[in-house]
């Protein structure tokens, strides 16, 4: 266990340095009850491909699985609120916290 002194724990807080990062499996665990409670009638029907579904859009998996897909251009295509797709208006969190979920669904290519 590591223990720090008073001085340590002033120099955190002054810096803005916060508590360790979560796991990744912690992002993509609350990226997948966001997806489901927001997204799951239109991208994430059982094996939903590129345009499949109730109204023609792309499951997640076919999403992650697009050539070059990334991270960041998935988090860029939220920001730019899609006109084909409701506003939920997510904040940065909620974004990344998508993204990772999506991206956790990519074949090793």
């Amino acid at each position: 266990m590591v223990r720090l002194t008073t001085a340590a724990i002033m120099m955190i807080l002054a810096t803005g340095a916060g508590p360790a990062p979560e796991s990744p499996r912690e992002e993509i665990a609350r990226g997948r009850t966001l997806a489901y409670a927001l997204c799951a009638q239109c991208h994430l029907n059982e094996g939903q491909g590129e345009k499949e579904g109730p109204m023609g859009v792309p499951g997640f998996k076919a999403v992650a699985n697009r050539p070059k897909q990334t991270f960041g251009g998935i988090v860029r295509w939220l920001k730019a609120v899609p006109p084909m797709m409701p506003d939920h208006h997510l904040t940065q969190d909620e974004m990344d916290e998508l993204a990772a979920f999506i991206m956790s669904l990519r074949k090793e290519q």
